[in-house]
C-alpha cells in the first residue's frame, strides 16, 4: 500500500503538470472556434459589413455553411474540446488539496442522493436503465456525520456505481444486476461498501485499477480517469482509504473509508 500510495502521488504530480501544459492551447482552440462560429453564423453588423465590402451575399454564405454541415462540424470540434477540458480539470484535481468547503454530512444521505443522480443521468441512460438494477441497503443505525466535501464524495460514489452498473449490464447471461450498499462505523471512521454482482476484475487489472488512463472499456466509452480521480479525492483530499476486492465471476466490492473528525492541514 505504501508503494501504491507513492506511485499514485508521483503520477498525480505528472498528470497535473501535463494538465497545465495542455490547458493553454486547449483554451485557444475553444475560444477561437467560438469566435469563428460567431463570425460565420451570427447576424452581427460587422459580419454583414465585411461581407458587403467583399461582394459576398451573407445569407447565401450561411446557406452554404448549413448545406455543407460546416456549423455541425464546428460544433463537434467544440464538444470534443469541452470533453478534453473536462479531462484536464480532472487531472488538475490530483494536485489540489484544500480543507475549505468541508462540512459535517450524513454519508447515508449522500449515497442515497447519488443513487438518484445515477437513475436520472443522461449519459448512463443512453447505455442502460439504472432503475432496473436492484439495490439492497444495509445501513447501520446512528452513523455519525463525517466532515467532507459533499460534491467530491458524491463524485466518488457516482464513479463506482456507474462502473459497476456498466459491468453488470454487460453480462448477457449473468444474474439480475444488484448492488449491495453497506454503511458502518468502525472506530473513528465510517466504511462505505459498494458491492456489485458483475463479472469481477481480473487480478492483473486490480493492480492498476486506480491508475490514471487505465481502462478495460472499449475506445470512446471511458477515459480511465474516474477511479483515479476517486482515489485522490478519498486518500489525498479526505485522508481516507479506497480499496477494491474482486475476483473473476465473483463481483466487485469497493470500500471507501472516511475519518469522522474534521480535516487537518
Amino acid at each position: 500500500m505504501m508503494i501504491q500510495s507513492e506511485k499514485m502521488v508521483s503520477i498525480g504530480g505528472l498528470a497535473a503538470g501535463m494538465a497545465h501544459e495542455i490547458n493553454n492551447p486547449l483554451a485557444g482552440i475553444l475560444q477561437n472556434t467560438q469566435v469563428v462560429m460567431a463570425r460565420l453564423q451570427d447576424q452581427l453588423p460587422a459580419n454583414r459589413t465585411a461581407a458587403q465590402e467583399l461582394g459576398l451575399d451573407f445569407d447565401k454564405l450561411q446557406a452554404y455553411m448549413e448545406k455543407r454541415n460546416i456549423y455541425r462540424l464546428m460544433t463537434l470540434v467544440l464538444d470534443a474540446g469541452r470533453r478534453a477540458a473536462d479531462i484536464v480539470s480532472n487531472m488538475l484535481s490530483f494536485s489540489r488539496k484544500s480543507t475549505s468547503g468541508f462540512l459535517a454530512e450524513d454519508v447515508c444521505q449522500l449515497l442515497d442522493r447519488t443513487l438518484k443522480l445515477a437513475e436520472s443521468d443522461y449519459n448512463l441512460k443512453k447505455r442502460f436503465d439504472f432503475k432496473m438494477i436492484r439495490v439492497i441497503k444495509q445501513y447501520e443505525s446512528s452513523i455519525p456525520k463525517i466532515y467532507c466535501k459533499a460534491s467530491e464524495i458524491q463524485q466518488v460514489f457516482f464513479n463506482i456505481l456507474s462502473n459497476g452498473a456498466q459491468a453488470m449490464t454487460s453480462m448477457s447471461d449473468g444474474p439480475d444486476p444488484c448492488f449491495v450498499l453497506t454503511v458502518s462505523c468502525r472506530g473513528d471512521a465510517v466504511k462505505i461498501k459498494i458491492t456489485d454482482n458483475g463479472p469481477g476484475i481480473l487480478p492483473e487489472n486490480q493492480k492498476r485499477i486506480f491508475e490514471p488512463f487505465f481502462t478495460t472499456k472499449t475506445i470512446g466509452e471511458g477515459t480511465g480517469l474516474g477511479l483515479s480521480v476517486s482515489y485522490f479525492i478519498v486518500t489525498k483530499n479526505h485522508n481516507g482509504a479506497l480499496e477494491v476486492f474482486s475476483g473473476k465471476d465473483q463481483g466487485t466490492t469497493f470500500v471507501v473509508t472516511l475519518p469522522i473528525g474534521p480535516p487537518t492541514g
